[in-house]
C-alpha cells in the first residue's frame, strides 16, 4: 500500500501521485477536489426538525418585519393627511386660491385672497317731526287763540304784535301770512313770527288772515267796524 495517495487523471484516467500538479502521462493539470463543509449545527442539515424550525422562524421574522413596515407607512400617511387638513381648516381661502391657480404670490408663498369690500348702506334720512298744533296769538291778550274766532276792529287802526306759535317748538319753520282780500284787511310782513294786521275796507266787510307753518295752516276772520 502506497503512503502517498494517488489521483486519477481526468483525461487519460491513469493514476499518479497526488503531490504532482500535472499528469505525467498526458500532461493534464490536476483539478483540486472540492470537499463539502461539514455542517456545524443540526439546523444547517436539510430535512431535520431543527432545519424546518429555522426556516419557519425566518418566515415569521420576515412577516413581522413586513407588517411593521406597513404600519410605519400607514402612520406616516395619516400624520401627513392630518397636518394638511389642519392647514386647510386654518386657512380655507388660501387652499381654494391654490386649487384655482391664483392662491400664490410670485415667490410661491400661499396667500389669502383679499376680501371684497362691501359698500355700507346709506342711512335713511330722518323725516323732521310734523307740526301738530298752530295758534294765532295777540300780545295784548296772552293765552287766547284767535284761530277761527276772529275779531272786529276800526278801519285804519293797525293791530300790531300778532304772532304765531306751533308745536313741537323745536321744528324750524318760516310762517307765511296772507289775506283773502287785501282791499279789506292787510298783513305785514308776509313772512315771520310777528306781523301787523290793518283793516282798510268799509264798515261791515270781512277778510280772512291765514298763516301757513310748514303746511299746517290756521285762519282768523277780521271784520271792519
Amino acid at each position: 500500500m502506497s503512503v502517498v495517495p494517488n489521483v486519477t487523471c481526468r483525461r487519460c484516467h491513469r493514476q499518479y501521485p497526488a503531490f504532482r500538479s500535472r499528469c505525467p502521462y498526458c500532461g493534464t493539470k490536476k483539478v483540486r477536489e472540492v470537499r463539502s463543509a461539514t455542517p456545524e449545527t443540526d439546523s444547517a442539515v436539510p430535512g431535520t426538525q431543527a432545519s424546518r424550525f429555522a426556516v419557519e422562524t425566518i418566515n415569521w421574522q420576515m412577516l413581522i418585519g413586513a407588517v411593521l413596515l406597513l404600519a410605519v407607512i400607514i402612520a406616516t400617511i395619516v400624520l401627513v393627511s392630518s397636518k394638511v387638513s389642519a392647514a386647510v381648516e386654518a386657512n380655507p381661502g388660501a387652499a381654494q386660491g391654490e386649487a384655482a391657480g391664483d392662491g400664490t404670490d410670485p415667490g410661491g408663498t400661499m396667500v389669502s385672497a383679499p376680501p371684497i369690500p362691501t359698500e355700507a348702506p346709506s342711512p335713511s334720512p330722518t323725516a323732521p317731526p310734523s307740526i301738530t298744533n298752530v295758534q294765532i296769538l295777540w300780545k295784548w291778550y296772552e293765552g287766547h287763540d284767535y284761530s277761527g274766532t276772529g275779531f272786529t276792529s276800526d278801519k285804519g287802526v293797525p293791530l300790531t304784535d300778532f304772532q304765531v306759535s306751533w308745536y313741537p317748538t323745536n321744528v324750524t319753520a318760516i310762517p307765511k301770512w296772507s289775506s283773502s282780500d287785501e282791499s279789506i284787511v292787510t298783513v305785514s310782513p308776509t313772512e315771520g313770527n310777528v306781523v301787523t294786521i290793518t283793516p282798510v275796507g268799509e264798515s261791515g266787510q270781512t277778510a280772512t288772515i291765514t298763516v301757513d307753518v310748514n303746511g299746517e295752516t290756521r285762519s282768523m276772520p277780521v271784520t271792519v267796524k
